[in-house]
């Protein structure tokens, strides 16, 4: 895990990296204006990003 990766500190989900956060919690983040959720839009474009980027190789194989 990245030593600089952002950590949720409040919730259920308190304790645990974004990384690992499910989806739903972060898009509860960004739909409720959540103080921190900078931090969920910034996980979920990560992840959209990853999608995209496997889908791209596996068209060039």
């Amino acid at each position: 895990m990245d030593i600089n990766q952002p950590i949720c500190d409040f919730g259920l989900h308190s304790g645990e990296p974004y990384c690992k956060l499910p989806a739903s919690f972060l898009n509860w983040m960004v739909a409720t204006g959540h103080a921190k959720q900078a931090l969920a839009k910034d996980e979920l474009t990560r992840r959209h990003n990853a999608v995209c980027d496997s889908r791209m190789k596996s068209k060039v194989q």
